[in-house]
C-alpha cells in the first residue's frame, strides 16, 4: 500500500486465531497489521492509502525467499516492507553464526517473538537462536536488527563483512526513526480499552 510517501504491507487483519484477510469494510474500524522496513504494527487505516497491485511473498519449508510482487523484481520495495532483502538477511546471519546458530526461520503457524513478545505471522521471515525453545529462541527480523545495530559486536561484523557496513548504518536510522500504531502484540490488544486504542 502507498500513502504519500510512504510504502507498506498490509498483512491482514488480526484475531485470535491469527491473520484473516482485511476487507474494505474494515477501514477505520478494526486494527490492521502492517509492516514497514521490518517493523509489524497494529494500526487503524484511514482509507487515505492507495492500494497497490503487488502482492507479498513469504518463505515455505523449501526456500527462505520473501519478497514484493516476483523473487527479486522489486529490491526497494521488499526493503520497504522487510527492512533487508532476503540475501542480506542471510548474509548477517551466517557473519554471526556459531556452530549451528542462528538460523533463518520458518514456522506454519504464528510464533512469538522471545524478546518483544510480538506475534510473528505464519510464513514470516524470523531468527532462530537456539534449539532450546523451552527458553525462546525465536526473534522477529525487528527485534534482531535491534540486537544487531546496538551490539559492540557489529563492529567485528563491519570488519569482517566491509559490504555490510553501508547496509547496518541504513537500520540504525531506520530503527530511530518513530513508527505509527503499536506492536503486533495480541494481548496487548485484548487488555487495552477501545477508547485508548482510538487515540494511537
Amino acid at each position: 500500500m502507498r500513502n504519500g510517501s510512504r510504502v507498506f504491507a498490509l498483512v491482514g487483519k488480526p484475531t485470535a486465531e491469527g491473520l484473516i484477510p482485511f476487507e474494505s469494510r474494515d477501514v477505520g474500524r478494526t486494527w490492521a497489521v502492517t509492516c514497514e522496513f521490518g517493523c509489524l504494527r497494529l494500526e487503524r487505516l484511514t482509507g487515505a492509502e492507495e492500494l497497490t497491485d503487488l502482492a507479498l511473498f513469504l518463505s515455505t519449508p523449501f526456500t527462505y525467499d520473501y519478497g514484493v510482487g516476483m523473487p527479486n523484481e522489486n529490491p526497494e520495495l521488499t526493503r520497504a516492507v522487510f527492512g533487508l532483502l532476503p540475501a542480506e538477511l542471510e548474509l548477517i546471519v551466517t557473519a554471526l553464526r556459531q556452530d549451528s546458530f542462528p538460523i533463518l526461520g520458518f514456522s506454519n503457524t504464528d510464533l512469538r517473538c522471545a524478546i518483544s513478545c510480538n506475534v510473528i505471522p505464519a510464513g514470516w521471515p524470523h531468527v532462530v537462536l537456539s534449539n532450546m525453545a523451552l527458553y525462546g529462541n525465536v526473534v522477529c527480523v525487528e527485534t534482531f536488527v535491534r540486537i544487531i545495530v546496538s551490539s559492540p559486536s557489529s563492529n567485528h561484523l563491519t570488519s569482517r563483512h566491509p559490504e555490510l557496513r553501508a547496509k547496518l548504518k541504513q537500520l540504525m536510522a531506520l530503527i530511530l526513526m518513530r513508527r505509527g500504531g503499536l506492536p503486533y502484540d495480541l494481548e496487548f490488544l485484548a487488555g487495552t480499552p477501545d477508547m485508548v486504542l482510538a487515540s494511537k
